[in-house]
């Protein structure tokens, strides 16, 4: 688990990332980043978080005594904006108080000018919570990039969509800006 900067005065107010890397020696694995976005100015209209998930490209190797480390899809990577609404879905599941978000509709569907993108979060059969994205522009198919999270970065998930909610709701009264 990492945290990133990003350029200092880029027009966020908390220009953090949240990330959670999860490779293996198959190279299928995933990472996770989640990233707040806070309005600055009313026009902006974020006031999200952006939730950014890449597959594994490579697999980590040893060569001698050095260790190459395993290498993500940034590039590629799938993103879904998660707003209020998304965040109260996902900690009734985080919260133990359903198995997955969407209840029977099999996740949280976001619909774009391009196509759609449905973001999972279940309860995992072998332990912690399995959240994926699964993006479809027209008639290709389907792209989806998925990770089981373990129960101790659940629970800091949980932690920070918590304390998100409040600041998504009452930054501007926290954190006047200048018009």
């Amino acid at each position: 688990m990492t945290t990133n900067n990003t350029t200092p005065g880029s027009g966020r107010m908390f220009p953090q990332k949240l990330t959670l890397y999860h490779p293996n020696g198959a190279a299928n694995g995933a990472a996770l980043q989640l990233e707040p976005r806070l309005n600055r100015h009313a026009a902006d209209r974020y006031n999200c978080f952006f939730l950014d998930m890449a597959a594994q490209k490579s697999a980590p190797v040893r060569d001698g005594a050095t260790r190459v480390p395993a290498t993500f899809d940034w590039e590629h990577k799938l993103t879904a904006k998660l707003d209020f609404a998304d965040l109260c879905e996902m900690l009734v599941v985080l919260e133990g108080r359903a198995e997955r978000v969407g209840g029977q509709k099999g996740g949280l569907f976001h619909q774009t000018g391009q196509g759609s993108t449905v973001i999972t979060l279940q309860k995992s059969e072998k332990g912690g919570y399995y959240i994926g994205l699964s993006k479809k522009n027209g008639d290709a198919a389907a792209v989806r990039v998925g990770l089981v999270l373990s129960e101790a970065e659940a629970i800091g998930l949980r932690s920070v969509f918590q304390v998100g909610l409040f600041f998504l709701t009452f930054h501007a009264q926290l954190f006047p800006t200048a018009a």
